[in-house]
């Protein structure tokens, strides 16, 4: 999914993709890069504030990033 959004944003002119959004009827998936070799896989219930979750995304993909470098 990430290698499809890099494409598409290369395509489109929008830059490096930091994040791909999925959202099904049962609730969300979210991919967000964590660097060059690690990516994270969120999967909420339809029911969770995605601005809260996307905020702890980025606070967690911090953290992760600074473990691996």
């Amino acid at each position: 999914m990430l290698s499809l959004g890099e494409r598409i944003g290369q395509e489109l002119a929008r830059g490096d993709i930091e994040r791909i959004f999925v959202e099904g009827d049962k609730g969300y998936g979210i991919l967000t890069s964590c660097g060059d070799d690690a990516v994270l896989l969120v999967l909420a219930d339809q029911k969770a504030k995605q601005g809260i979750l996307m905020l702890e995304i980025k606070r967690i993909v911090s953290e992760i990033k600074q473990i691996l470098k």
